[in-house]
């Protein structure tokens, strides 16, 4: 049977040399295109995330809440297989390996212990800010002006990103950053960097749901223990606190406890929300 369809979109399988895979590339813009640049949005997570980016992104396109686009989702080609899409995101999401965590990823894998990679956040971000950035150059008008999505590992990533390499992204929207993974070592990166630095020239909005912590009877069980050690919303507030006392003059941040939304109802909102918050700050 022919697959379902998103409409105005291009799709690509790109391999990293930084990474040593192959990525599906999808590519959104707008239906009608001026011949002015673009800002480019980049959304992980596009296994599971795609047709929300997507939809939301379009409706705040119509709705004139974000400037026209151009939206570009990072997946894997598996087909479905989620064993080797929760393999591959903890390889690129994670800056190092956790040691409690990491038995409990490849359990959830279906993997064995020595087949779950770790550590692959800076040949990751490699890959964003130089292959993929150059290969949507060569075929799209796009502007400097870019933005990062990421939520949970996603989320993660993104913290890492914006404490040790911030001018990859003009804007981040963040979401339920897993910051457990390897705990404290975000508060590690955010302190290092408060400490040699007078500024923080990015758009920021971080958020996290409200009922991270309540665990649905339908949880998968060897996550349970992740998510009952994981807490979300205490690190959230912990960050959101230490960044509002840093002062930076050409920091812009809003962090946000949504309440109702848990970690699994939080993409959609976060997108949404953080989208309107970074474009129109």
């Amino acid at each position: 049977m022919p697959k379902a369809t998103i409409e105005n979109t291009e799709v690509y399988q790109l391999k990293s040399e930084e990474v040593g895979d192959i990525y599906e590339i999808t590519v959104m813009k707008p239906e009608d295109v001026s011949d002015q640049p673009l800002p480019v949005i980049y959304l992980t997570d596009a296994n599971n995330s795609l047709g929300t980016g997507c939809d939301v992104a379009n409706l705040l396109m119509l709705g004139g809440e974000i400037p026209p686009v151009i939206l570009v989702a990072i997946g894997y080609p598996l087909g479905g297989d989620f064993n080797n899409f929760i393999k591959l995101r903890t390889r690129d999401f994670s800056p190092s390996l956790c040691k409690w965590q990491t038995p409990m990823q490849a359990e959830l894998a279906d993997m064995r212990l020595e087949d779950i990679i770790c550590g692959g956040a800076p040949n990751f971000l490699n890959f964003l800010t130089t292959e993929l950035r150059d290969f949507i150059g060569s075929k799209y008008n796009i502007s400097d002006d870019s933005t990062y999505i990421g939520d949970s590992m996603g989320g993660l990533f993104g913290v890492y990103t914006l404490f040790n390499k911030p001018d990859s992204f003009k804007r981040y929207v963040i979401g339920s950053p897993w910051m457990c993974w390897d705990y404290p070592l975000c508060f590690e990166y955010e302190k290092k960097y408060s400490e040699n630095h007078n500024d923080l020239n990015a758009v920021v909005y971080m958020a996290t749901g409200g009922d991270e912590h309540i665990l649905y009877p339908n949880l998968p069980d060897p996550i349970v223990p992740l998510f009952t050690e994981a807490k979300t919303e205490e690190y959230s507030r912990e960050m959101f606190k230490l960044l509002e006392s840093r002062n930076y003059p050409n920091f812009n941040f809003r962090g946000k406890i949504l309440d109702d939304e848990t970690h699994f109802t939080m993409v959609s909102s976060l997108i949404g929300k953080g989208l309107k918050s970074v474009f129109n700050q």
